[in-house]
Parts: structure tokens; sequence; C-alpha cells
């Protein structure tokens, strides 16, 4: 018997196996949780993304095609930053300290004016607010008040 015809019967024998499994049931049970298994298991190539990867610039030729998640956005690194500050500050803050903040965690914040530019990233977030009077940016937790501070026991 030569090498074709070998492979030819065995292939032939394979698939007489397999079509007196698919009769069984325990074997489409099998089949089944395969099937599950293969829904919910990553896929070969699929890596998952750094914790805190710290990208050299967003955006602009070369990263324009590339999805980039939430977490990896300027904007959201931004507020992330923002947030973690004035949490810890425990008091509202000028857009030109929050520009220094920005820098401290390694967020470049550019334009001619860059505390202008963090205004417009800033006035855009939900957990942000600004009172002028009390300061500047606070948390949107805080109410219109200067700080966690100065709330009351209620927090009005």
């Amino acid at each position: 018997m030569s090498d074709s015809e070998m492979l030819k019967a065995a292939k032939a024998e394979a698939q007489r196996l397999e079509s007196e499994l698919n009769e069984l049931p325990l074997y489409k049970k099998l089949q089944s949780v395969r099937q599950l298994i293969a829904l919910y298991e990553p896929a070969p190539d699929w890596r998952p993304l750094p914790i805190h990867p710290k990208p050299k610039f967003f955006g602009g030729s070369g990263n324009a095609d590339k999805f980039m998640p939430r977490e990896l956005t300027k904007t959201s690194q931004i507020e992330a930053a923002a947030v973690t500050y004035l949490a810890a500050k425990k008091a509202r803050a000028t857009s030109g300290e929050l520009v220094l903040a920005m820098a401290e965690a390694g967020i470049e914040i550019g334009g001619k004016e860059p505390n202008k530019a963090l205004s417009a990233y800033l006035s855009g977030m939900a957990s942000l607010n600004n009172v002028r009077e009390y300061g500047g940016y606070g948390l949107a937790e805080w109410g219109q008040n200067a700080g966690p501070d100065l709330l009351t026991k209620t927090g009005a």
C-alpha cells in the first residue's frame, strides 16, 4: 500500500469514527463543552495590555489608525491624575497648579498656554467642577464648596 493510499484510508477511518462518535450523547456533550471553552478562551495571539503603560505620545501620525482603549487615552489619564491630586490635596486647585501636577504624573500638556489647554480637557469631565470663587477645580462630589474640609457632616 502506498503512502497516498494509506493516508486516504486513514482519513476515511477517521471520518467513520467521527460519525459514530457524533451519535453518542456523551460525545455531543463534550463538543458543547469545547465550544463553550472556545467562546471564553482568548485567541492565541491575544496579549493583555500593560497595567500602567506610559506612551511617548498620543494621536498624531502613526497612531491614528490604532485602537486605543479608554484607559490609555490622554483625557482619561488627565482625569485620573487630576482626581488623584485633588483628593490628596483635599482642596481646589487652579489649572496652573494642575498643569504642574500633570507634569509630575508624566502627562505632557502642550499648547502655547498649557493651563488653558488643560482647562479645555477638565471642563468636560463629570468628576470635576470649577468654582473660581473657591480656588478653581475640585471634585464634583464636593459640590460648589471649597473642598471636603468645609463640607458639613451631612455633606451639604
